[in-house]
């Protein structure tokens, strides 16, 4: 039995009903889950929490009014708004909210980022997550599972956004459709490890969850993945899985970097990118978008964001920021990115004519100083 079989108490492929643990959801997708709700139901039965993440502090009257609505849905409904503290999926982690869940809805594609803590965490549309706030309950169809094994441990420049970038080619090819992944025998910290969850879901998959102890029972299909084998990786435009080995797309010019969101944002991912400019000086724009305030907090606290700003770089507030191309480092025509995001869809950080490429915070770092792709190994 997989990890996600034993949580949802069925086989792959047969449909449940089950009560949802922990719902959650966004200013960007709220709207219009207000909009669905009030169609059909009168009172929230559901545990909720909602986050001020995309598009915050709001840029326009339009997102400001939405809010407003937002604010007053939340307030009839006695549901917890937290503004400005951070990405969603980033918060629910530091305030613990899955502490005694195994169900968790979100309605945004990456909430499967949770399921580096175990749980099974799902992203849903509006009308589903209006369900759920109405029922308290929802349905699943059971998904298979892929169980993936790490061995070894990775080199001193290979991060957790090279496994996954490494696993998204593996599976370019293979049929992930209502399939799940299970990573097993990982050695990352919790930083790192969200980042292996959040991603999944580029790769097709429905969700992704870290166990401890693989059995190899009722997998679909396994794969094993050599850590001290791997090396830095890109994602090219304008798919995550076009991946190549960073020499391929070396000296490639850049006009920006992006290091954060709810990939790489977090505190351990962003010191090494500050290790790297500590002293120097970037080349081209580079903005930081700290995952939450608390990581923010200890960014100071700990002397990261000095060497940031002293390097050049930009330190948004807690936030998406850039990556969904809405506010705080849109890109124009033409311009060229290396982001350590998830997604480099064409449009996806601005102009549909601009390119997107992602990679690790390390290798961002130093291609911010050298101003064009540039592999780690040898550089620093």
């Amino acid at each position: 039995m997989t990890l996600i079989e034993e949580i949802l108490g069925g086989k792959s492929g047969e449909s449940v009903v089950r009560r949802v643990d922990l719902v959650y959801a966004h200013d960007g997708t709220m709207p219009l889950i207000i909009e669905a709700f009030n169609k059909v139901f009168a009172t929230v039965r559901a545990r909720a929490y909602i986050f001020f993440d995309h598009v915050y502090p709001a840029p326009t009257v339009k997102i400001a009014n939405l809010q407003k609505e937002i604010r007053d849905f939340a307030k009839r409904h006695r549901i917890p708004v937290i503004e400005g503290q951070g990405i969603s999926h980033q918060l629910v982690v530091e305030m613990g909210l899955t502490e005694n869940s195994k169900i968790v809805v979100g309605a945004d594609s990456h909430t499967p980022t949770l399921g580096a803590l175990g749980v099974f965490a799902v992203g849903m549309g509006a009308t589903d997550v209006a369900v759920i706030l109405g029922l308290g309950k929802t349905w699943f169809r059971i998904p298979e599972s892929v169980g993936v094994i790490l061995e070894g441990n990775p080199s001193r420049y290979v991060m957790a956004t090279d496994v996954i970038l490494h696993l998204l080619s593996l599976l370019k090819d293979y049929d992930m459709n209502y399939r799940a992944v299970e990573f097993f025998n990982v050695p990352f910290s919790l930083d790192e490890r969200l980042t292996l969850t959040n991603f999944v879901v580029e790769a097709n998959a429905k969700t992704g969850i870290i166990g401890e102890e693989y059995t190899g029972d009722g997998y679909v299909k396994e794969l094993e993945i050599e850590l001290n084998s791997l090396n830095p990786l890109v994602a090219k435009p304008h798919n995550p899985a076009n991946v190549v080995p960073v020499e391929e797309v070396e000296g490639t010019k850049i006009d920006q970097v992006f290091i954060g969101s709810c990939t790489n944002g977090r505190f351990e991912q962003i010191s090494k990118a500050a290790e790297i400019l500590e002293g120097e000086k970037v080349a081209v724009r580079t903005i930081v978008g700290p995952a939450s305030m608390n990581v923010y907090k200890r960014m100071i606290e700990e002397g990261v964001a000095r060497k940031l700003i002293e390097a050049g770089a930009v330190i948004l507030p807690p936030g998406c920021g850039p990556c969904l191309g809405r506010h705080m480092g849109v890109v124009g025509d033409g311009e060229i990115v290396l982001s350590t995001t998830n997604r480099n869809f064409r449009g996806r950080m601005g102009s549909p004519n601009a390119q997107i490429y992602l990679s690790n915070p390390i290798t961002a770092a130093v291609s911010a100083l050298y101003g064009e792709i540039t592999n780690p190994e040898g550089a620093i």
